[in-house]
């Protein structure tokens, strides 16, 4: 099993990984021709919805519910157009994403949306084809289509924006769109796959899909209000710029969370479904005891690297054009916030698939009710101006880092008694070698900057490397035991698919 999901784990990350850089140069190209402008404020609030319905369909609801029904079945033998005529509702209310802009830029942002939702439609049924091939153990082209997504956004960037100014991002993303759906396609030729145009709600399988995806819209829908709709709301009044800078500070936090937390919890995800219909509570245990270990041997010491290199990697990045070293400062004082965002998303990927794949998503649902009002209660409290006492930006990034890690400290405890234990002393005596590894490589790359005075592109490069290497010696002195197995079941996994070949 282990093998499996670190193959699994391997292919997911390649793929993500081809993303994040594909999504990378995409942001760069952006960054130059908009900077942190009003405009990209505007279409960064706008894309706020189209991205939560994009979450639900595409990257949550629908997979979660999804993937174990058919996976018990394999073990056996809309979003409409009239959304769009409310857009400027949702964006001029007082709950609306944009209540603090200028009239201007609320008809932009209303416009935008309107072009954006057209996007939503596409990614409705390539979430289908995702859940599909994720069931049957196939990983590669669900993980090449946010590539092909970023690429669509770069066409636009590059082609559609010297005529269409800020709209080519918009119909940059939906072609986009179109090609995280096509991407998918020769999967499922592969399995035979068919597709039956018909309501077929006298199924029993349907039935249960739609039962366990409606708790999981929910919470979803929860979830991203608590990052793209709060940040929209407030950060519209704190100063142009704020709402895009915490969205590229979120572009750079997501590079790890996704490599680290996301692939692990899609590679993990089939395997406990399988146990879980199997009703072994011993291997589950140990299948969510390893991948937690695994996240935050990883995370921990990448959220590090976040705070102390984090202004070099947003220049070397992003600096250029319209975006200036006053924007390099905007971003980095939401990122250094966002690290802790990162370390609890990164979990709470793999908690929510614990239950997930039990067919639970119910109970999610109801400690997510209670982390999103915490969540808009630290984001009100902690975006006050500096001068009272507030973060400002910075503030909306860290209320959502302590509503997620309190979510997912709430969903280990349910899992413990469920289950009588998660593990969780090994989990933490393994967290505590991580974190006490990460702050002495932080600890000393610091005083390299200090002693040296390295420039920017050399800070980056040589700090990471050498953090890497200190981190990856004190990991082993410390006797962390993912180190070592890690890598050790990729090569096998590599190996026995050589073999195969």
């Amino acid at each position: 099993m282990t093998r499996r999901v670190a193959g699994s784990t391997l292919i997911v990350m390649g793929g993500l990984a081809a993303s994040m850089v594909i999504g990378l140069i995409r942001q760069r190209i952006i960054a130059g021709k908009f900077g942190t402008s009003a405009a990209l404020d505007a279409y960064t609030a706008a894309n706020g919805i189209p991205e939560l319905l994009f979450t639900m369909l595409a990257g949550g609801a629908l997979a979660f519910a999804f993937i174990p029904v058919y996976t018990e079945r394999l073990g056996n033998g809309d979003t409409r157009a009239s959304n769009k005529l409310f857009a400027p509702t949702l964006v001029r209310a007082p709950w609306g994403i944009g209540p603090h802009f200028s009239p201007e830029i609320q008809d932009l942002t209303a416009q935008l949306m309107r072009v954006l939702l057209l996007s939503t439609i596409i990614f409705a049924i390539s979430s289908i084809l995702t859940g599909t091939l994720h069931a049957h153990q196939h990983f590669l082209l669900p993980a090449l289509a946010p590539s092909m997504y970023s690429g669509g956004i770069i066409i636009g960037a590059v082609v559609f924006v010297p005529s269409l100014g800020i709209f080519g991002l918009a119909w940059g993303a939906v072609l986009g769109a179109l090609l995280h759906l096509m991407v998918q396609l020769p999967g499922i030729i592969r399995y035979g796959v068919r597709w039956y145009p018909t309501l077929g709600w006298r199924n029993p399988a349907l039935r249960v899909v739609a039962i366990l995806m409606a708790p999981r819209v929910v919470d979803l829908l929860m979830a991203r209000a608590s990052i793209d709709w709060i940040n929209a709301n407030l950060g519209s009044g704190l100063g142009e710029g704020r709402v895009s800078s915490l969205r590229y500070a979120f572009q750079v936090m997501n590079t790890p969370w996704t490599l680290i937390g996301t692939a692990i919890g899609i590679a993990v995800f089939p395997t406990m479904a399988a146990l879980a219909a199997q009703r072994d509570i011993h291997a589950q245990r140990k299948a969510l005891s390893g991948a937690l270990r695994a996240i935050l041997t990883l995370a921990l010491p990448a959220a590090v690297l976040l705070i102390v290199l984090g202004r070099p990697v947003i220049g070397v990045l992003f600096e250029g054009g319209e975006f200036t070293a006053q924007s390099t400062e905007l971003v980095y004082f939401a990122l250094q916030f966002y690290a802790i965002t990162m370390i609890s998303q990164s979990v709470l990927e793999v908690v929510v698939r614990a239950f997930a794949a039990q067919q639970d998503t119910l109970t999610p649902l109801l400690v997510s009710f209670f982390t999103t009002a915490l969540n808009i209660i630290l984001a009100i409290w902690l975006s006050q101006p500096l001068a009272e006492g507030g973060l400002e930006h910075g503030g909306l990034a860290l209320a959502n880092g302590v509503a997620v890690g309190v979510e997912s400290l709430i969903g280990l405890t349910i899992l413990h008694l469920r289950w009588r234990g998660v593990d969780a002393r090994r989990i933490l005596l393994d967290a505590g070698k991580a974190a006490l590894a990460a702050l002495v490589m932080g600890g000393l790359i610091l005083a390299i900057e200090a002693i040296f005075s390295p420039s920017r592109l050399v800070l980056l490069l040589g700090g990471g490397a050498l953090g890497g290497l200190i981190y990856f010696a004190l990991a082993l002195l410390l006797g962390i035991e993912e180190i070592r197995t890690l890598p050790i079941s990729l090569f096998q996994y590599i190996r026995q698919r050589d073999t195969k070949l």
